[in-house]
């Protein structure tokens, strides 16, 4: 008691300071480094976000106009048609090529700049290859390749006046759409199986105590990350869902559907494993069952299993 108390006056003692201003000083001075370097963490992880959807944004927009370079390269190969058979058949065959690279990417996710330097490469070459293809024809008739290239060059004036504006108008929605659509989540490793009391799997109605739905939730950088309800639906051989409450309704395209079983799930942007179980009642019987997974109102993953 004697070490925590020092004297002050005619027998009066007051206690010690626990800490000294140095030391508040220094403590002081950690916490703010800390948040300082806190703040930096965060401010980088929102900034690459940030830069990786933007990214994606300005890839999407020039997939895009790169297709409609393309469809234009293809209407130019098509003005060139003459009456020469062979070479028709050469125009027609490099329009295939241009409607193939079209195809490719209408299917394809394009996701970084390098994969449309590729196509403008093959573009470039199409577009070198129609020079030359000029040149063949005017060699056949000359007056009348510059003719059809003055009306192509109006023609193409004249639509490109009336359709600009729809046209970046429709590319804006379809972007936003493309976005919406790359930002969903989907499910792989999707199994379906039937287990017994002991968690083996088994195929047999009688011996089954409850149906096991294990997935892979997949990472998906440009989704929002937080908690996600993964919706479960199956579907007996007789067309009749499974379903553990009265009360299990979701909305999928604005009409109540029956489901089976559900989990909330963390989801952080990452690949996590999962599984939703539905305890047999009774209600199985033998034959083929169909599953669905849903979140957010739409459809993630499907697959089968049977029962004997």
């Amino acid at each position: 008691m004697e070490n925590n108390v020092r004297k002050s006056g005619a027998g009066d003692y007051e206690p010690k300071p626990r800490f000294s201003g140095k030391k508040l000083t220094a403590i002081l001075i950690s916490l703010t480094t800390f948040l300082v370097i806190l703040i930096m963490i965060l401010g980088w992880l929102l900034y690459d976000r940030r830069q990786r959807v933007e990214e994606f944004e300005e890839v999407t927009h020039e997939k895009f106009e790169l297709i409609r370079e393309l469809e234009d390269l293809s209407r130019e190969y098509d003005d060139l048609m003459t009456d020469n058979v062979g070479l028709n058949e050469e125009l027609e065959s490099r329009q295939e090529e241009i409607e193939k690279i079209i195809d490719e990417l209408n299917r394809t996710r394009v996701s970084n700049a390098a994969t449309i330097n590729q196509y403008r490469r093959e573009l470039g070459t199409l577009r070198d290859v129609l020079k030359s293809y000029i040149v063949q024809v005017d060699s056949l008739n000359q007056a009348n390749i510059l003719l059809r290239a003055e009306n192509l060059q109006v023609r193409q004036q004249a639509v490109l006046a009336e359709t600009q504006l729809e046209e970046e108008r429709q590319v804006k929605e379809d972007l936003s759409a493309r976005v919406e659509l790359g930002s969903r989540l989907m499910v792989e490793n999707l199994a379906a199986s039937a287990i017994n009391s002991r968690g083996r799997e088994i195929n047999r109605v009688g011996r089954t105590e409850q149906v096991q739905i294990c997935f892979t939730l997949k990472r998906n950088a440009i989704a929002d990350p937080g908690m996600r309800t993964v919706y479960l639906r199956i579907t007996r051989p007789d067309d009749l869902v499974l379903a553990s409450s009265a009360e299990n309704m979701i909305l999928l395209e604005e009409e109540p559907v029956v489901f089976t079983a559900s989990r909330d799930i963390n989801y952080e942007n990452l690949d996590i494993d999962a599984c939703i179980y539905y305890h047999d009642d009774g209600s199985l019987i033998p034959g083929t069952y169909k599953v669905v997974l849903y979140t957010e109102g739409y459809q993630i993953g499907t697959t089968e299993f049977s029962l004997r």
